[in-house]
């Protein structure tokens, strides 16, 4: 690539203006594309684009094909792009060609699993949260954006066959997974590593900017928390593969429940409920399982780090 490393000697506030032009560059694109996509399917009347655009929800394939140029365009290949640009060795920089520790990625994967009745505790706390009454009129627009981005959601989630949960899973959870943890944990974290020297508090802030930007408030609270753990198993493993699969597993978790209960939506509140209420104490040994597990993969990170300097 001709310019290869290019960036690569300048300060890490040079860096952050790339990627966010990348990023930004990367919506504009997929706007654009999603444009040529639409027309193609229902034709160019700025009618027609108005009208769709407006009903997408009525289209759950095509938010789903949005959905994966999203991925693609807007994370993805701008997180490849500036690990190209920023150092000689993009696999390197991203840590994708790190030595793969079978039994970490198992006690990651497992981590997620036995985290889900604290998250559902932290969602719920979160959306109890209110905001002071001068805030009332950006709450309530909060609320309202929330809402329409979950129904939004609900009808991409839903399933008619087998091919729309395949391509769920591989939109949702595959792809979705690989972009933000290669932007934000494989670039992101990377460059605020070099303007702050403390891994902890690098951690945290690509973690609330990768909650933030979800913008969804009443959400933020559990997806600041997993955004701070994929950091950590970053942080500790050296390897990308390993938060890339707790996504995809956090993700997949999510898709395969609403599509097994999506016609009982009782059951799909009462598993969100675990670990509240009743349940509470499920959400206790839910947090000593789970540290136990992240204690686990700190060792024997640092016992492969250990063979590997040998």
């Amino acid at each position: 690539m001709l310019l290869k490393g290019i960036f690569k000697d300048t300060s890490a506030f040079v860096q952050l203006l790339v990627l966010g032009f990348m990023i930004a560059a990367g919506f504009v694109a997929t706007t654009v594309l999603s444009s040529i996509l639409i027309a193609a399917k229902f034709g160019i009347s700025p009618e027609v684009l108005q009208e769709v655009m407006q009903n997408l929800g009525s289209y759950p394939d095509l938010m789903r094909e949005i959905q994966l140029l999203q991925v693609l365009v807007a994370f993805i290949f701008p997180a490849i792009i500036c690990a190209r640009l920023f150092s000689d060795n993009y696999k390197n920089y991203l840590q994708v060609d790190a030595p793969v520790s079978f039994p970490v990625m198992g006690l990651a994967v497992l981590s997620i699993l036995v985290a889900i009745p604290l998250m559902n505790l932290t969602s719920q706390v979160n959306q109890q949260l209110v905001l002071p009454e001068y805030l009332k009129g950006l709450e309530e627009w909060m609320k309202a954006a929330e809402k329409n981005t979950g129904e939004m959601l609900e009808k991409m989630l839903y399933v008619r066959s087998a091919r729309d949960l395949m391509l769920n899973i591989l939109i949702i959870c595959v792809l979705a997974g690989i972009g933000e943890e290669f932007i934000f944990r494989g670039v992101l974290q990377t460059i605020f590593g070099r303007m702050i020297r403390n891994p902890h508090v690098v951690i945290w802030i690509v973690a609330i900017i990768f909650s933030a930007i979800h913008l969804q408030f009443y959400g933020f609270v559990p997806r600041m928390l997993l955004g701070a753990y994929l950091g950590y198993l970053l942080y500790y493993t050296k390897n990308i593969w390993v938060p890339v699969l707790a996504h995809f597993t956090n993700n997949c978790f999510g898709v395969v429940c609403y599509s097994v209960f999506q016609d009982n939506p009782g059951q799909v509140e009462t598993a969100d409920l675990i670990g509240t209420g009743s349940t509470l104490w499920l959400s206790v040994v839910s947090l000593v399982l789970f540290l136990f597990l992240f204690r686990k993969i700190q060792l024997r990170s640092k016992a492969a780090e250990s063979v590997d300097e040998l």
